[in-house]
């Protein structure tokens, strides 16, 4: 069993409202298709297939106030839930009582102990490393937790090599940002196809895709569009190349954002999980919200029961 894990940062099910929820105008095909051809809106409930499930997921974890990213994301990797833990949801990065909770415990660390092999899909420039080095820069929530497990944080030639990614899947952003020539740029499909392979390497791969809350924060409609139709195309590459029989790919979200562009705040609304493959049911079982994760993870990979 392999596990392919794609995390969307700020990704929620709002209102059916196309002057500013880009699921409502955005073409996603692939997406749509594992929900009955829905659009990914509020009001969306949990959609069962033989291969598949869709669940509307609760980020508020009873707790009042909009969520936040290093809570969500910590609830997401540990299975605790954070934000009642320490009174109130905190981010975007961890302070130091929700760090404490990621390093003492966490899935990706429990992963590793029993010898499950684990990869980061991200590529970061010598820039990130050199501000970490520094004490410029703290570690989000999912980056500690991969931090703690010991998994390597590849780098630019990683990238080079297709062994990591860009944050935008393609490598046009990095390629635009940095400006060298050996960047390889791909369509979202050839990302995906790409992606898939790699992960097929490994027992867990997880990527970590923070641009759906930054144009969320910051970017206008068709920047939001443009971004999900990306995503669908890569999950389309990805599930070209994935064998369902043998593995799961699992998409979700910390915290509500980009479905609420021209907002520039988080949203109390529910975040979309999606996961593929013939084995759904290990990770979905007892499933509605972020606390959910952990436990379906380590019955995949370690309890066997897949």
């Amino acid at each position: 069993m392999r596990i392919l894990f794609l995390f969307l940062d700020g990704v929620g099910l709002g209102e059916n409202d196309p002057t500013q929820n880009p699921f409502a105008v955005a073409n996603l095909p692939t997406l749509t298709g594992f929900t009955d051809g829905h659009s990914w809106l509020r009001g969306l409930s949990r959609i069962e297939g033989k291969q598949s499930v869709f669940i509307p997921t609760d980020a508020c974890l009873g707790i009042e106030g909009k969520p936040q990213s290093a809570t969500g994301q910590a609830t997401i990797l540990t299975g605790i839930n954070v934000p009642e833990m320490i009174g109130r949801h905190y981010g975007p990065r961890p302070n130091r009582s929700i760090a404490e909770i990621i390093e003492r415990d966490n899935v990706l660390s429990r992963l590793k102990a029993h010898g499950i092999d684990i990869a980061f899909a991200n590529a970061f420039p010598e820039t990130f490393f050199e501000s970490i080095r520094r004490g410029k820069r703290l570690l989000s929530a999912n980056q500690l937790a991969l931090h703690t497990a010991d998994v390597i944080f590849p780098g630019t030639e990683a990238l080079q090599q297709r062994k990591a990614f860009s944050v935008d899947f393609t490598g046009r952003g990095w390629k635009a940002r940095f400006g060298t020539n050996s960047t390889p740029v791909m369509t979202p499909f050839e990302a995906g196809q790409h992606l898939a392979q790699l992960a097929g390497e490994h027992d867990f791969t997880f990527f970590d895709h923070w641009l759906t809350d930054y144009i969320g924060h910051r970017g206008t409609l068709q920047e939001a569009v443009d971004l999900l139709e990306t995503i669908d195309g890569v999950m389309a590459g990805i599930l070209d190349v994935w064998d369902i029989s043998e593995g799961l790919v699992i998409l979700t979200s910390d915290h509500g954002n980009i479905e609420e562009t021209g907002q520039r705040g988080h949203t109390y609304n529910p975040v979309p999980t999606l996961i593929v493959g013939k084995s759904w049911a290990t990770i979905a079982e007892g499933l509605t919200d972020l606390t959910g994760f952990a436990e379906g993870i380590l019955r995949a990979l370690v309890t066997g029961d897949a």
